[in-house]
């Protein structure tokens, strides 16, 4: 069975699970035994979780704060379907799919077993116990009446069939024998539901103001303060543990309160408002100083003071999810060092960075706005006590900064519930719907109308969620021609151009409305455009110029014998106007593919250097790219920062492909030679 994507490289093998013939202990009904069966160790050797348990705590596996368990507890009063169900997901955490098939990431599996239960659950309702049920025609037609009565969306459905059908699947394995087949899952999906898929919304442009001035403003106002706010929230807990310490002792020496109750249980509120009587100052006394200088702002009260905690670190998430479009899982690994700034040909660039899991693991970059590097500061400065006393449930995701201390009586804890604290922001400061943002919605969003219908209520606050940020800033961005579609593809590390299209969906349209075009200003610029394509290639080959890349060298080859379109400045404009030869660029390469190029090398430039297609052109100015490339992964690589095996060979493979561009243009520079590790 492959496990690899389970463990963590350095997981010590001696606690990794090891293969147990468990569907035999199930087909013999040997279900001590069988319940006995250790699915989980942590690090140490502790069994976290086994078959017989109802909750499997899978941390080891999970290393998430929100994702770490499959609870089978509804099932609870259903053994046989548990059991049933239990064996399926032990099959899919652990990857014994006969056909080889690869590991799937545990939250696929979180999410498959997830979609699992919703069947589970309507055998459950029939009195059925197995989901070999489902093969009789009878129970299968009430089966699709039960999904279209749940209302689902079109994905939801899909994904239930996709779960069942990875059940089926496993059959050689489980030996269930469902007597199923595979499910067409997508067609029986838009069958039942006869819904369009729908997207994120994008916030109306006036709320978006609203929500993203009120952010930036109060981490602006707070900024100045930011050592003030410290000192009263550790003022305000060491006033708590002081008064509990108070409470405690009398109640040591004999005093009686009325938080007793029968048999010596202590009722938890009596004994928390008990607590608050014996501190030795007042809240509003510590909060004063900070009451004094934010005068309009309410905070004469613990929770006053707290309310505005809880709104400096949602600001801070919105303006660092705001202006970058990081995925939730993205933004949460943010840490006090994420942010820098880079210079790129004299011009600055505020830059975030943080680890991404799309595409498989990685460090990753990026651009951002001004704004969040006070965001990043503040939160910094209100967490660094809290980050000290918290506990992480991965080690190498150490330090990152969304953590708050709700309650003075339990340590401080990671934020998990984003959704509500944002929704939350936008009630709080009467971020509220109206007639004209409603009907913006609609404009803005003509694949979600679905959504807005049972989520966007006029004279209601907002309903915010962090994936909006995505939606919204690569909708303004085509809307407002801030950025390309490659731009953004590169800013949200998509893997095709079509998902950012789906991204800014609405976009393109709505830049268009109330827009004059001056056929001659568009004339001109067409022109001038096609004039500087003409000059970057009469260039290439009419001159001494070295180049790399694949068509770059070829171009040196040719320039003896250089081909008739090539021939002469007004050859290749014409064929640059018709649209026969085109040319992009970036910062490390051109392309005459043009959009015919399936941009792997925008996110994996290395990939530009030796293209499959054989399209890619760097001149010296690239070159210079490449050797500050080499340089700073060189750098990075030898100061021993602990870099994973996945990390450390892409960036092996830019440093080389550096290397092959540098040696093209005979710039001086020191191979790479990476330290080699000898396994015995």
């Amino acid at each position: 069975m492959d496990t690899s994507k389970l463990y963590l490289a350095d997981f010590p093998a001696e606690h990794k699970i090891k293969d147990v013939d468990i569907v035999s202990l199930f087909q013999k009904r040997q279900f001590a035994e069988l319940n006995s069966i250790v699915v989980c160790k942590d690090t140490y050797g502790n069994v976290t979780a086994t078959f017989g348990q109802n909750n499997w705590y899978l941390m080891p596996f999970a290393r998430s704060k929100e994702k770490h368990s499959f609870n089978f507890e509804e099932f609870n009063n259903h053994p046989e379907l548990q059991r049933e169900l239990k064996l399926i997901a032990y099959g899919w955490l652990f990857n014994k799919s006969p056909q080889g098939r690869r590991a799937l990431s545990f939250t696929s599996v979180e999410s498959q077993l997830k979609c699992m239960k919703r069947t589970y659950r309507f055998l459950v309702k029939n009195n059925l116990k197995s989901l070999k049920e489902l093969a009789n025609s009878r129970y299968y037609i009430k089966f699709e009446s039960y999904l279209q009565s749940k209302c689902l969306a079109e994905n939801t459905t899909t994904y239930t069939f996709v779960s069942i059908n990875a059940a089926i699947r496993l059959g050689p394995w489980h030996k269930l024998n469902l007597g199923l087949t595979i499910f067409e899952s997508h067609i029986l999906s838009r069958k039942l539901c006869g819904k369009e898929k729908q997207q994120l919304l994008v916030i109306p442009e006036r709320l978006c103001n609203k929500i993203y001035g009120k952010a930036i403003e109060l981490v602006n106002d707070a900024i100045p303060h930011k050592q003030l706010i410290v000192e009263i929230e550790n003022d305000l807990q060491n006033n708590y543990l002081e008064g509990k310490r108070i409470l405690d002792e009398k109640i040591k020496q004999g005093h009686t309160y009325t938080l007793m109750e029968e048999m010596g249980k202590v009722n938890n509120h009596k004994y928390a408002l008990a607590i608050m009587d014996n501190q030795p100052y007042e809240a509003k006394d510590i909060i004063a100083p900070l009451a004094n200088i934010f005068q309009t702002i309410p905070l004469t009260t613990i929770t006053e003071f707290k309310r505005y905690i809880g709104q400096l670190i949602s600001s801070c998430y919105i303006i660092c999810g705001g202006f970058s479009g990081m995925r939730d899982s993205e933004l949460d690994k943010l840490t006090p060092n994420s942010y820098y700034i880079d210079i790129f040909e004299g011009r600055e660039y505020h830059m975030l960075q943080s680890h991404t899991f799309k595409l498989g693991e990685k460090r990753e970059t990026w651009v951002t706005a001004s704004a969040s590097k006070k965001a990043i500061e503040l939160m910094t400065t209100l967490t660094n006590k809290w980050r000290q006393e918290v506990t992480y449930p991965d080690e190498k995701y150490k330090n990152s900064l969304w953590i708050n201390q709700t309650w003075r009586s339990q340590p401080p804890k990671l934020i998990k519930d984003w959704p509500q604290r944002l929704s939350r922001f936008c009630r709080q400061f009467d971020i509220i719907v109206s007639k004209a943002d409603y009907q913006e919605c609609v404009e803005s969003n003509p694949r979600s109308l679905e959504r807005i219908k049972a989520t966007v209520i006029v004279g209601q606050p907002w309903q915010m969620s962090s994936h909006q940020f995505r939606r919204t800033l690569a909708f303004y961005c085509v809307k407002n021609r801030l950025g390309t579609l490659v731009a953004l593809k590169q800013q949200f590390k998509h893997l095709y151009l079509a998902m950012t299209e789906w991204y800014s969906n609405g976009g393109k349209l709505a830049s268009f409305h109330n827009l004059v075009i001056d056929n001659q200003i568009q004339q001109a610029i067409d022109e001038v455009n096609a004039e500087t394509t003409t000059n970057k290639i009469f260039s290439q080959w009419h001159s001494n110029e070295r180049l790399s890349g694949k068509h770059g060298k070829a171009i040196m080859k040719m320039r003896s014998d250089i081909p008739h379109i090539y021939s002469s400045w007004d050859i290749i404009y014409k064929a640059v106007k018709e649209e026969r030869l085109t040319l992009h660029g970036s910062a490390h390469s051109y392309c005459k593919s043009g959009y015919d190029c399936d941009m792997d090398g925008v996110i994996i430039p290395q990939f530009c250097v030796d293209c499959d297609s054989g399209s890619s052109i760097i001149d010296e100015q690239q070159a210079k790219w490449w050797q500050k490339k080499h340089r700073s992964l060189v750098a990075y690589m030898q100061s021993g920062e602990e870099i994973s095996v996945s990390e450390r060979s892409h960036y092996i493979t830019q440093v080389r492909a550096a290397e092959n561009v540098m040696t093209d243009f005979n710039m001086p520079f020191t191979p790479f030679e990476p330290d080699l590790k000898v396994v015995t």
